[in-house]
């Protein structure tokens, strides 16, 4: 364990996944690990989506200090970067509570600027005076069991996407949603118990079911995709001859589509991509051998299969900008997270309003 506390430089971040009892454990761990006094402090109720979930004062030297937090029980880039992009970016004044940060993440997220409370008892807070660094410590026990669902493993996964993006989609016969999502029919009986178990769908008997609770669940999917299903959709990274890739790949004959750091560009012309990230439907060898790009683990092209069959209606050529939310939010820069607020309120926000 490595702590460290006294003068220090800089600011934060949050997030929400909000298990129960997350805050309330963080915040014991850190007066048991620093020796400070701490509480946590509800906040009036907001519909805003990017409002915190609760205040968290700490006292340093007999003066309070007030930090606005962001809960998330999934400690991955994804969790922690919606909980940033929740609290407005990052800030001096806000933190991310999360479950068990192990240390190589904790190392990142002091790198990139995002103060954050653990239920471990990790901490880092950089406000000077005050600086608390604390890495390495282990849970004392699973703070809930917390197993995953059919609805947020890789088919489920696909099943929500398809729905989030299509609205009245879950009201289609099964195996209509199942070709849209490209799974077995099977599998989408079994998603769709398991929304209506999780509250994320409402059956109202002759007039159909409906989605409820969409921005809570658009914020599981973001976080479940990037562990769960995209890293079976990749195919390898490449290198382009001229280091340009997005001037000069050819995408239209192969149904490929920009994702990513480039697709979030396009939609805003906020953000200068360090890596390519492509879609697509069709067999990628002739896509290579066209666009002269070869293997290389280090390359700036991510390739990776699509998982969808429906068709978006915009001419753009980057993917359904929920699916570059996600992977912007997975990337865990702080730059990326910032770009991933535009792209919300400009793109997202619309497919998760409550009818």
């Amino acid at each position: 364990m490595n702590t460290r506390a006294g003068m220090g430089t800089k600011h934060k971040t949050e997030d929400r996944d909000g298990e129960i009892g997350v805050p309330e454990k963080a915040v014991g761990m850190f007066q048991k690990t620093t020796g400070l006094a701490a509480d946590v402090r509800p906040v009036p109720f907001s519909d805003a989506s990017d409002s915190p979930d609760v205040r968290v004062r700490i006292t340093f030297q007999g003066t309070a200090r007030h930090y606005h937090a962001a809960v998330t029980a999934r400690s991955t880039p994804a969790g922690i970067g919606l909980a940033v992009r929740k609290l407005g970016g990052l800030s001096q004044k806000s933190l991310v509570i999360a479950g068990h940060i192990p240390s190589g993440l904790a190392d990142r997220l002091r790198k990139t600027g995002i103060m954050f409370l653990d239920t471990a008892g990790n901490a880092y807070i950089n406000d000077p005076p005050l600086f608390i660094f604390v890495k390495g410590n282990k849970p004392e026990a699973p703070l809930c069991s917390g197993t995953l669902t059919r609805a947020f493993r890789p088919a489920g996964l696909k099943v929500i996407f398809a729905m989030l993006c299509n609205p009245g989609l879950e009201n289609a016969p099964f195996r209509e949603i199942a070709g849209v999502a490209m799974v077995a029919l099977g599998s989408v009986s079994v998603v769709m118990n398991d929304l209506m178990r999780a509250g994320h769908l409402s059956d109202m008997g002759t007039r159909g079911r409906r989605l409820i609770r969409k921005e809570e669940l658009m914020g599981r999917w973001v976080t479940s995709y990037p562990e769960q299903l995209r890293p079976k959709q990749i195919i390898g990274f490449y290198r382009a001859a001229d280091n340009t890739p997005r001037d000069h790949i050819v995408l239209a004959p192969f149904e490929a589509r920009w994702g990513g750091e480039a697709a979030a560009d396009i939609l805003t012309g906020y953000l200068r991509p360090r890596t390519a990230t492509v879609y697509i439907k069709k067999p990628v060898r002739e896509f290579l051998l066209k666009n002269m790009l070869r293997k290389d683990p280090h390359g700036n092209i991510e390739i990776l299969r699509a998982f969808w069959t429906f068709e978006d209606r915009r001419t753009s050529p980057v993917v359904h900008p929920l699916l570059i939310y996600a992977d912007l939010l997975a990337s865990d820069d702080p730059r990326n997270i910032e770009t991933a607020g535009i792209v919300y309120e400009q793109e997202v926000a619309q497919f998760v309003r409550e009818d």
